[in-house]
């Protein structure tokens, strides 16, 4: 079944690494895949600071629980171990429920900055080696 939104794009990405049941580490490991492979994309297009503060915004979006990232760390290696971190320490249920979030606020601000058929093209482009990438349009959430 081909994902028709960008929720069910971003589940399926996240399911494509990890059985459902899987624990906590194992839906960090495979939501900081998801992600860097997004931000890679990205980097090119908007530059690491812009890149830091889309990041850091959807962290906020997504929930009142993510810690804000101190601002000495810089690198996408360092905020993704931050964010690594963040999710081993819950229990696996909610830590897969703040994956889903971070990235769709992620997708969502996307959307807003630079359109719809360009962020589907950019989700393609960045988890074009996942099976969810396959779908030739994916619908607005």
């Amino acid at each position: 079944m081909k994902p028709t939104t960008r929720t069910e794009l971003i589940q399926v990405a996240l399911d494509e690494g990890s059985a459902v049941d899987a624990g906590s580490t194992v839906v960090a490991s495979v939501t900081v895949q998801v992600l860097n492979s997004l931000l890679t994309a990205l980097r090119p297009l908007i530059g690491m600071l812009a890149l830091r503060a889309l990041y850091v915004r959807s962290l906020h979006l997504a929930s009142a629980s993510f810690e804000k990232p101190s601002a000495d760390l810089v690198s996408t290696e360092e905020l993704l171990a931050h964010l690594h971190q963040d999710l081993v320490g819950r229990d696996p249920a909610p830590a897969r429920d703040a994956a889903q979030s971070l990235l769709l606020a992620l997708v969502n601000l996307l959307v807003s900055l630079i359109g719809e058929n360009l962020t589907d093209r950019l989700l393609h482009k960045a988890w074009g080696n996942l099976s969810v990438a396959k779908a030739s349009e994916v619908k607005p959430s």
